[in-house]
């Protein structure tokens, strides 16, 4: 068995904790005017756009709750959530998180390194929230992390379906290789680490919800969340796209497009 399929505590703990990380986070939310449909304006109630911001960088990753599509397959178990590692980016992250059986949770992470949100953004699709098509997207790399409950209630996890080779023709295989190692280990096991913090915000959610095919956080729960749950369920998400596309900037697109820095500025500081 590969190591990255081995079960691991998720919690790192000489890394702050998203409870520490909250008391510099300023969270900023307005109508997402730039998305809104002009065909069903009935539709922009929910479409809002959040930004995380601190005191000490001038650097405001921002985060939308969106329903992800591709190839005509709706992701309906899924809440997905887009991050930007500054407004209008090129390189952008899409986690897509759902819960099974109230034990095993999934943290898909979906890595679009030189795509806007504007290229894969449908706004008039008859959707309450923004619709994205992974279609449209030039690259996809993706992991997916699967965090469970050991018996004595520590979270644990594993990483699976690490997939690279969408930019193999622009980077070596020596290059192929060590990115997905960094995803597969210090990305997988950081993103772990501020994910499995909101399990508790996602259990909660879980017990009043019916249907399997019901988005594990709707967006009518999101939205509503008191102000310190929110914050911190969007930092984690935040956290978890700039971890991914800070390793895919520093490994592949480089001076190719230099957003990704906004990224690396942003895991630097919480690091």
């Amino acid at each position: 068995m590969n190591y990255s399929n081995e079960i691991k505590p998720a919690q790192i703990l000489n890394v702050r904790s998203l409870e520490e990380l909250n008391e510099s986070f300023f969270l900023q939310r307005d109508n997402d005017t730039a998305y809104f449909s002009i065909k069903k304006p009935e539709n922009n109630v929910n479409r809002v756009v959040f930004s995380l911001q601190t005191s000490d960088i001038n650097v405001g990753p921002t985060i939308r709750i969106v329903n992800c599509i591709n190839k005509n397959k709706k992701y309906a178990a899924y809440q997905s959530f887009v991050v930007e590692p500054k407004d209008k980016s090129t390189g952008i992250a899409i986690i897509m998180m759902k819960l099974d059986d109230k034990k095993t949770f999934y943290c898909n992470v979906r890595i679009l390194p030189l795509n806007t949100l504007n290229d894969i953004a449908d706004k008039e699709a008859d959707s309450p929230i923004l619709t994205v098509n992974l279609e449209k997207a030039n690259y996809i790399l993706k992991t997916d992390i699967t965090i469970t409950p050991s018996n004595t209630g520590e979270a644990m996890y594993s990483t699976h379906d690490v997939d690279v080779n969408a930019v193999s023709d622009l980077i070596t295989n020596a290059e192929i290789t060590e990115l997905k190692r960094e995803l597969e280990f210090q990305g997988a096991k950081l993103i772990a680490h501020y994910t499995q913090e909101i399990l508790d915000i996602i259990m909660n959610e879980n017990s009043v919800t019916t249907g399997n095919l019901l988005p594990l956080l709707s967006e009518d729960y999101v939205l509503q969340l008191p102000g310190n749950a929110l914050k911190k369920l969007l930092a984690a998400n935040v956290i978890s796209g700039n971890i991914s596309l800070e390793i895919v900037g520093s490994n592949v697109i480089k001076d190719l497009n230099r957003d990704w820095t906004s990224a690396s500025a942003f895991i630097e500081y919480i690091l």
